[in-house]
């Protein structure tokens, strides 16, 4: 009787209810209550929502447009949409934060309310905030690709980053100056001791005037964020290598630069929050005390390489993994992190995109939104629960939970009256097709954790462009020749990209389906004995579609 009521309690737990828990602080004093959420479609988003007082504004991303056209959309309050601007031709990753501009007036003369939009075609829009109409435009320099970093707002002129150098427009859309410096990518601009700063590709940190423009090495490496700017007149830095990643402070007076420490790979955009520096990359999220000299003062496992966000006085980010989610942290006074909790939503996946926060009459809003390009809106109070949207509804996914319920019971049932046969048939039923909705998240896992990686510049070609520095680049080696498309960014498997340089060079692909992922069997019509593929010099060990890659990874495949 003991081993039937035992019995019996496991199957009450297998069949109980699964819900995602609504997002609460450690001590259950506050919650936040789901709103409303907007699916975006097949369109990726990589930076973080704005908000004004009287709108939301996203930005989504694309390289293929027959998967969405890249765009910036206004959305009420309560999930509508106001009005949305399309570039069709802005294709190369579109990772610039929108910028918004309140309406005023001076020696540049006046502008109205704003949002000031960078595109990766070299395209600079100063968008009307209320309906999306176009102010003025200014077109910079393109090179592989046009604006990715981060500009920077002042009280009435604006500094683009563009793809070789530093723009400084009046807020009216006239230009003031232009100065050149080395290629950039993601590099955000920062104004300290009458200079405007800004890193390349090649670990070059640029002082720029409106007369001239000076390098300082660095270090071997890549400069992808916009450096912060210390109480002393320092800079921070946070330097992306081939084996990691180093931290910098830099003298703007001496124009030296100290190393202050080592850490992982893929550095995320650092803030200052209550006087200390936070970091992320690969391998931890940090903080840094920079009073005077930049030391270290605690650190927490965590992999994030986008932005960070500072939400009611927490810390935020999102996890850059398969799993996706968002660690939550508390910065003690002392500088130490303490970990809070682990946000997690049904849609999770890879995510660099910060989150969105702001209060109203006391009530308080978060905005959460990954690479899956689906918008959530989360509020302390009631939550105004929206209507059903059928066509996005997975019937295929829900019959199978439902069979799949029924095959336990039966399992349980049947043990319960000590048919162990057929309990053995349910469960089997069962698990074939357990197996089958997870097969991709234990591959993925398990190449997660059998790959050791190769830094991408042990597979590079020094005959190859300088631009095509730190994107990602696919050689195709037939028998007879090779095909090479560089330039390419912000693919997360070697199946997107292989796709997409395929695309690129005009190659058609044939690609079959099997119980262990998609194989590529045949390009340009060209089978031979098949095709295999490595990263970075590594050979492959799984399915294309599961083999996740780095931003700058090199995957070459060759025909057999």
């Amino acid at each position: 009787m003991r081993v039937k009521l035992l019995l019996l309690a496991s199957l009450l737990v297998l069949l109980s209810p699964l819900s995602k828990a609504d997002i609460g602080s450690e001590d259950n004093q506050e919650e936040f209550l789901f709103q409303w959420n907007k699916d975006f479609g097949e369109i990726y988003v990589s930076t973080k929502p704005i908000t004004s007082s009287e709108a939301i504004y996203v930005r989504t991303s694309s390289s293929n447009i027959a998967k969405g056209i890249p765009s910036v959309y206004s959305i009420s309050f309560d999930g509508s949409e106001n009005w949305r601007v399309e570039n069709a031709n802005s294709t190369m990753s579109d990772m610039s934060p929108l910028v918004f501009v309140n309406s005023g007036f001076g020696e540049c003369g006046n502008w109205p309310d704003m949002v000031l939009v960078g595109w990766s075609d070299g395209l600079f829009q100063a968008l009307d905030a209320h309906n999306g109409g176009v102010i003025w435009q200014y077109n910079t320099e393109v090179f592989a690709w046009g604006i990715t970093g981060s500009m920077l707002v002042e009280s009435e002129t604006v500094t683009i980053p563009t793809r070789g150098g530093l723009d400084r427009l009046c807020l009216n859309g006239d230009l003031q100056f232009s100065q050149s410096t080395g290629n950039g990518w993601r590099n955000g601009v920062t104004h300290v001791a009458d200079s405007y700063w800004v890193g390349d590709e090649k670990g070059n940190l640029w002082s720029v005037t409106k007369d001239s423009s000076t390098s300082y090495l660095i270090g071997a490496g890549k400069l992808r964020h916009s450096p912060i700017a210390l109480d002393n007149g320092d800079l921070f830095l946070h330097l992306q290598t081939s084996s990691g990643s180093t931290w910098y402070q830099f003298d703007t007076v001496n124009y030296t630069s100290t190393i202050i420490g080592n850490s992982g790979s893929g550095p995320g955009k650092p803030i200052v929050v209550n006087g200390y520096i936070i970091t992320s990359d690969s391998q931890q999220i940090t903080s840094i005390n920079c009073s005077p000299l930049c030391t270290i003062v605690d650190f927490e496992e965590f992999q994030s390489n986008g932005e960070i966000s500072e939400v009611f006085g927490n810390i935020m980010l999102p996890r850059n993994t398969v799993q996706g989610g968002y660690g939550h942290f508390e910065l003690l006074d002392n500088g130490e992190l303490y970990p809070l909790m682990m946000l997690t939503f049904d849609d999770d996946w890879y995510g660099t995109s910060g989150v969105e926060s702001w209060s109203i009459d006391g009530q308080k809003y978060q905005l959460f939104v990954n690479d899956n390009a689906n918008l959530k809106l989360y509020a302390t109070g009631p939550a105004d629960i929206p209507s059903i949207d059928k066509e996005s509804s997975n019937w295929e996914t829900m019959l199978a939970m439902l069979f799949a319920l029924i095959l336990i019971s039966a399992t349980s049932i049947n043990l319960l009256r000590e048919r162990f046969q057929s309990a053995f048939k349910f469960f089997i039923l069962f698990s074939t097709i357990l197996l089958y909705f997870t097969m991709g998240d234990v591959i993925q896992a398990w190449s997660e954790f059998v790959t050791d990686e190769s830094p991408a510049s042990d597979a590079w070609n020094d005959e190859w462009p300088d631009e095509w520095l730190g994107t990602q680049v696919v050689v195709f080696e037939f028998t007879n020749r090779s095909v090479v498309a560089g330039g390419l960014l912000d693919y997360t498997t070697v199946l997107d990209l292989t796709r997409a340089a395929a695309e690129e060079q005009g190659l058609p692909l044939e690609i079959i389906e099997s119980g262990l992922g998609k194989y590529l069997v045949s390009v340009d019509d060209v089978a031979g004995e098949g095709w295999e593929y490595d990263v970075n010099g590594q050979p492959g060990t799984l399915s294309a579609e599961y083999k996740t890659i780095d931003s700058d990874s090199i995957v070459i495949w060759r025909q057999l």
